[in-house]
């Protein structure tokens, strides 16, 4: 939990334009501090920290294609300046820098009021969902997403050791509360269906000064919408979420900028009617090819185009 802060720190101080990762520094008290300390630095305490997130792993998959990296790989501390500093590993870049545009320093504030590493990762899902204030994720997908593929096996531990000290420190200390409904198979829970609000800034814990981030739908969303909204083709925000999971579960970390990609391509074509219907179409594809096995490029549009021109709206399209 104390690296995640590190990691989240350190990403909030990462400039688009930087054409490497440079060197980013800090006050050694502030590091101490950030690492939830009090009084005057320890430095074997943090020499331990950063020695152990400098062994840390990042696994990043993409297709066939399995990325080993370290989180960090260089840390100096100097107790003539009383600073520290660290670096990634340059190429960590693109990841990082998407993972920027989900942080607002308003988002960063209430991450590090939270103790839990479970709780920042179930916060970071609930503001990503914010906008439509309720989302359903599958129960092994959920695992994943906070790191308890390996533990927490029965859900009823899952729940006493994720879920629900996660939803009373959210509610005590950030912005956001919420509840969850179990989604049933039968009698195993396959699913939760989170439903999110925003809390007044006056009773969470956090420091008024800083700024608030863009109500409503999340900006980083804002410009794969506006595609839809400069054609005459609002996108409601449900029907967003439903195709944003299927892009998840398609693409990994770069959904979005992919998914804006395809609806570039979409738009340009002058032989489909039903954009959204089409979008869906391809990614269920993809999904299909990924689970046989099979590379999901061969899902693409150019594949698909006769089959999509006769493809059914979806139902939960018709609803909107």
């Amino acid at each position: 939990m104390t690296e995640q802060k590190i990691i989240l720190y350190l990403v909030s101080q990462i400039h688009k334009d930087d054409d490497d990762f440079k060197m980013y520094s800090l006050p050694i008290q502030h590091f101490y501090e950030l690492l939830g300390y009090r009084g005057s630095p320890k430095y074997s305490e943090m020499r331990d920290i950063t020695r152990n997130l400098m062994r840390k792993i990042l696994e990043i998959k993409e297709g066939k294609k399995l990325k080993q990296m370290s989180w960090i790989s260089y840390v100096e501390y100097d107790e003539h300046s009383g600073r520290v500093y660290l670096s990634f590993d340059p190429r960590l870049k693109p990841y990082l820098l998407q993972l920027k545009k989900e942080f607002t320093t308003y988002r960063l504030k209430n991450v590090m009021e939270l103790k839990s590493g479970y709780s920042i990762r179930i916060y970071e899902i609930l503001k990503r969902w914010q906008f439509i204030n309720d989302v359903e994720i599958p129960l092994d997908e959920l695992r994943k997403m906070v790191g308890t593929t390996d533990k927490y096996l029965e859900y009823h531990n899952f729940k006493k050791r994720v879920l629900a000290p996660a939803q009373k420190e959210i509610t005590e200390k950030t912005d956001l509360s919420f509840e969850y409904k179990e989604v049933k198979s039968g009698r195993k829970v396959v699913a939760s269906r989170f439903f999110i609000h925003e809390r007044p800034m006056g009773e969470a814990s956090v420091i008024s000064e800083i700024p608030h981030e863009t109500s409503g739908v999340d900006v980083l969303y804002s410009p794969f919408l506006s595609r839809f909204a400069e054609r005459g083709q609002p996108l409601p925000p449900k029907a967003f979420a439903r195709i944003a999971v299927l892009a998840q579960q398609a693409f990994g970390a770069d959904w979005l900028d992919e998914l804006t990609k395809m609806i570039d391509d979409i738009f340009g074509r002058t032989d489909i009617r039903k954009p959204l219907a089409f979008l869906t179409y391809v990614l269920n594809k993809k999904i299909n090819y990924m689970e046989k096995g099979m590379d999901h490029s061969e899902g693409s549009m150019e594949k698909t185009r006769k089959a999509m021109r006769r493809e059914k709206l979806p139902d939960w399209f018709a609803e909107y």
